[in-house]
């Protein structure tokens, strides 16, 4: 019998009982040994399709990367945020780096679970909870059993982020040396990496895979081949950025050979702008990037701020397959060569966006088998049986 018939099965046995039991008692049996199939069904979905689909991604991935040349540490350090951003502070948002980093600090952010120190163990977000007639201490009960927090003291720390957030004008948005916790968005109550205290950055950076890698193995190449760098906790000025007016710049031989939008939409009004963005991002280039970034090949994500007519440097990303080419494939862009303006590509209105749509991240805030769609067509069955006998 297969997995999925077993499922329907239990059901079916605890349906079809001759004595006077109640949905509970249903609830309590067959949904039991029900879902622990359906569990079984996924993981071996999950097992199958998806480690085929993973086997192909990767033989992919793979293929691209032999066309690249082997990334070098240089190049990989030059696009660590301490490296550049004292070169560029003009040209971005004001931030401050704290570093080096208290041992405990490092310890705290790479020890297992995701909790808060005991200085900012009731976390503020932003007056949310009050604003709409609740108490973030409503409804909780706490039990001495369930706070990891015994013995970390990190309170040296925690004054320091308090007064950059205030120099930085009372909201930032934290990262590591090369990532922002920009998967662990969910975790928060305004869905972004916008934070006022510490509480709320703590909680962004422990429940994040991305700042545990940069502290962990550094980015882009392995640890043993990077080697030692310092660790560094960067606070940026938060700005309210318009999603359409930020770009993926692709530089070749120290020259900008494509340019792609970043947001995965269609924005009529950028079709009569693809002439002011290439020059304003030429002028950030030209002015700024080319002077005093010291890699031949690599990206970097540019930021247009319409109401101020500025041009902002976002990040920098070396020129390797790990990193996303947007709307172009690296099978071109590595066959480009600076002849002119660069090329430039929008999202057009008639495109199968359906890849970029996925919400970004969107895997992390379930368990695996939930994800699965055979899992969901079960569950759906068992619900409507139950229903069903409900209605009896």
């Amino acid at each position: 019998m297969s997995k999925e018939k077993s499922v329907i099965s239990a059901v079916d046995g605890a349906l079809t009982k001759s004595d006077d039991q109640q949905i509970a008692d249903l609830y309590d049996s067959a949904a039991k040994e029900a879902i622990s199939a359906i569990a079984e069904v996924a993981r071996d979905n999950n097992e199958s399709n998806g480690s085929l689909h993973k086997d192909d991604d990767d033989e992919e991935s793979q293929d691209v990367a032999k066309l690249f040349p082997p990334l070098t540490r240089e190049e990989v350090i030059n696009c660590m945020f301490s490296s550049w951003y004292p070169k560029l502070q003009d040209a971005t948002f004001k931030s401050e780096i704290i570093m080096p980093l208290e041992k405990n600090f490092l310890t705290y952010l790479i020890s297992d679970g995701v909790f808060l120190p005991d200085s900012e163990a009731n976390p503020v977000f932003s007056g949310e909870f009050e604003e709409h007639g609740i108490s973030k201490y409503d409804d909780v009960e706490w039990s001495e059993e369930d706070e990891p927090t015994a013995g970390i003291d990190i309170e040296s720390t925690t004054a320091e982020i308090r007064q950059v957030i205030k120099e930085l004008g009372g909201t930032v948005f934290p990262r590591m040396n090369w990532s922002s916790p920009r998967d662990a968005v969910h975790m928060t109550t305004s869905d972004s990496l916008k934070c006022t205290n510490p509480s709320q950055i703590y909680l962004l950076l422990k429940s994040s895979y991305n700042i545990a890698s940069d502290i962990e193995n550094g980015r882009y190449m392995l640890r043993e081949q990077l080697g030692e760098f310092t660790p560094e906790l960067v606070l940026r000025q938060w700005c309210n950025l318009v999603p359409s007016m930020e770009f993926r710049c692709f530089v070749k031989d120290r020259n900008i050979v494509a340019i792609s939008q970043i947001d995965p939409h269609y924005y009529d009004f950028l079709e009569g702008m693809t002439s002011e963005i290439l020059a304003k991002i030429s002028d950030l280039f030209e002015a700024h990037i080319r002077p005093n970034f010291s890699s031949s090949n690599y990206c970097f994500d540019a930021y247009i701020a319409c109401t101020t007519d500025k041009t902002y440097v976002v990040d920098f990303e070396p020129w390797t397959h790990t990193v996303e080419p947007i709307l172009f494939e690296w099978e071109e862009l590595l066959e480009m060569n600076h002849d002119g303006s660069p090329e430039i590509r929008l999202f057009p209105d008639n495109v199968n966006t359906m890849r970029y749509f996925t919400r970004k991240h969107s895997t992390n805030r379930y368990p695996m088998e939930m994800t699965s769609t055979t899992f969901q067509d079960t569950l759906s069955q068992l619900i409507a049986q139950t229903k069903d006998q409900a209605q009896i």
